[in-house]
């Protein structure tokens, strides 16, 4: 499913965006999930494609070349400061597109939960792949199963969600081979649905935030013995 219309700025059309953004900063135990699963494919150059307000740039801090991009004018304090303090950290207020061309041979691009606000995904794509060094990885975290798009999706700025067709279809066409794609996040699903499809809530609630940051430990236990079938999520690690 997908909106009919485009949008300027992610942050100012779509205010849920920064509301989601600012709630993910207080669930440390989520996003610590989520960068766990990528972190096995990432090395230590990273290009960080929507940063956001830093929610995954804390994470990658250690890495020896960060570059993180951001074009939402809203959230430039956060990442100024921590370019400021990290000298191997640099941060650009521009898409992917408009970086610096000199900034490129990166062992991998990050890109969560921005793809699907980008109405051309395949050109969002290619550019990424552009700035690889052969053999890196573009890793793709982002929402899946299109039934499950309901009102927050909508509200917060969503094209669509994925599924594995659909990732394998873009990847070939920037001349990227998938080498592991997974779901994330099963009961994540269902309450994404129940909430978003079912009851149309347009904004995530704090309680049911704070919750999941609390289960996220256990259930990235349990995933990682028994992968789910469906997930709120796909991981994609796409190689070039």
């Amino acid at each position: 499913m997908e909106k009919t219309e485009g949008y300027v700025s992610r942050a100012e059309k779509d205010p849920g965006l920064t509301h989601s953004l600012d709630l993910l900063s207080d669930t440390y135990n989520y996003n610590h999930w989520i960068y766990s699963l990528c972190r096995p494919w990432l090395g230590d150059e990273v290009l960080e494609v929507g940063s956001g307000i830093g929610n995954l740039t804390q994470f990658l801090l250690g890495a020896n070349r960060l570059v993180c991009l951001e074009p939402e004018d809203v959230y430039r304090p956060y990442l100024s400061r921590i370019a400021e303090v990290h000298r191997n950290v640099r941060y650009y207020p521009v898409p992917v597109e408009d970086m610096p061309a000199d900034e490129n041979h990166f062992i991998s691009v990050l890109c969560v939960n921005v793809l699907e606000h980008i109405k051309d995904d395949e050109m969002a794509l290619r550019k990424m792949a552009g700035r690889l060094r052969d053999g890196g990885n573009v890793v793709l975290y982002v929402p899946a199963v299109s039934w499950a798009y309901g009102e927050m999706d909508s509200d917060l700025g969503h094209w669509r969600r994925y599924n594995k067709r659909r990732i394998r279809e873009i990847a070939e066409h920037c001349g990227l081979s998938v080498v592991r794609m997974h779901h994330v996040n099963a009961i994540g699903l269902f309450g994404w649905w129940w909430v978003g499809r079912v009851r149309k809530e347009r904004l995530i609630d704090p309680r049911k935030a704070r919750v999941m940051d609390a289960l996220a430990p256990y259930l990235s236990a349990v995933e990682r013995i028994v992968p789910p079938f469906l997930g709120q999520s796909l991981l994609a690690v796409l190689r070039k």
